[in-house]
């Protein structure tokens, strides 16, 4: 249940990145909300069986 949760979060963080800020601040805020999101999932999530 987390892990959607922390995937919805995520989602919801790049729409609202998407529609507020500029194109390069933009590419850098999604890269950092992927990034926390995948270190979320490898540790607390699903992903964390897998590396």
């Amino acid at each position: 249940m987390t892990d959607i949760i922390s995937i919805v979060i995520a989602a919801l963080a790049i729409y609202f990145i998407m529609k507020i800020t500029f194109k390069l601040l933009k590419v850098v805020l999604v890269l950092a909300v992927i990034a926390v999101l995948a270190y979320i999932l490898m540790n607390y999530g699903f992903l964390s069986g897998q590396f």
